[in-house]
């Protein structure tokens, strides 16, 4: 792909600003739909085609997931989930040593532009994660401490 766009370079560059210039004016929206890509039964569905997604994202510096583990790990802590306790250790053997994901306590669209200190990430397992970022209409993001106390309601409603 490489060698045929380095072939093909100022083509590949007139396509590319034809398409910023699609995105921008919003004449991509009027591109015809796709025939129904789902079969009659509802069993299956075309999947696998190349999409071009543009899209803002917030900054964030991989090196605080390392920095946060290794605090943790120095402090002598078990490196698991603080919402449910899962420890990929336990779970996966040496395939989940080290391994967790780390999750800003307030979100960056929050807070803005700032330096983020360790105590202001959390360590947490991928259920719990999603499950903090997951938010229906009207909702707001959840903290740990929020999710954690959510499911010890859970839990205690079905005693």
């Amino acid at each position: 792909m490489i060698q045929t766009f380095l072939s093909r370079e100022a083509e590949m560059l007139q396509a590319a600003e034809a398409i910023e210039d699609g995105v921008g004016s919003g004449e991509l929206h009027l591109l015809p739909e796709q025939p129904d890509e789902v079969d009659e039964a509802g069993a299956s569905a075309v999947e696998g085609r190349l999409l071009v997604r543009r899209a803002l994202a917030r900054e964030r510096n991989p090196k605080l997931r390392s920095m946060k583990i290794q605090h943790v790990q120095r402090m002598g802590a078990p490196l698991q989930c603080e919402v449910c306790s899962f420890d990929f250790v336990k779970t996966y053997g040496e395939l989940g040593k080290d391994y967790i994901e780390v999750h800003h306590v307030t979100p960056l669209h929050a807070i803005g532009v700032r330096e983020t200190k360790l105590d202001e990430l959390a360590c947490l397992c991928a259920n719990c994660h999603r499950m903090c970022h997951r938010a229906g209409p009207g909702e707001t993001w959840r903290t740990p401490a929020a999710l954690r106390r959510l499911i010890q309601e859970v839990s205690s409603q079905d005693r």
